[in-house]
C-alpha cells in the first residue's frame, strides 16, 4: 500500500458526524471537507463571511440518509428569516476537524 492510499484511507475513517439543534429539534449529519468542498467554500470567506455560513450549511449539513437538507433554493430564508446564531454554531461544529484522539478512537 503506498500513501496515497494510506491518505485515503485514513480519511475515509472519518465517516459521518452528528450535531444536534436543538432549537430545531433535529439531528444534523455531515461528513468531513475534503479539499474540493473548502475551495469551493472558499472565495465565499474572502468575499462574505455571511455568505460563507450559509453555503457551508447549504454544503455539508445532510439528513440521516446523507441526502442535503438545503440547496441554493433555500438560501434566501437561511439569510433573512434564520437565527443567525444557530447557524454560526452548526457551521462551527461542521468545520471542526475530529482531534488526533477522536481519530484514533481514544
Amino acid at each position: 500500500m503506498d500513501v496515497l492510499d494510506k491518505a485515503v484511507e485514513h480519511f475515509e475513517t472519518f465517516g459521518v458526524r452528528q450535531i444536534a439543534v436543538e432549537e430545531w429539534d433535529t439531528t444534523i449529519y455531515c461528513t468531513p471537507f475534503t479539499l474540493a468542498e473548502k475551495k469551493k467554500l472558499l472565495k465565499f470567506a474572502r468575499e462574505d463571511d455571511i455568505e460563507f455560513l450559509a453555503r457551508t450549511l447549504m454544503l455539508k449539513a445532510l439528513d440521516k440518509n446523507g441526502e442535503a437538507l438545503f440547496d441554493l433554493s433555500d438560501k434566501p430564508k437561511l439569510m433573512h428569516k434564520v437565527d443567525p446564531t444557530v447557524i454560526t454554531r452548526i457551521v462551527n461544529e461542521i468545520s471542526n476537524a475530529p482531534s488526533v484522539e477522536e481519530q484514533l478512537g481514544n
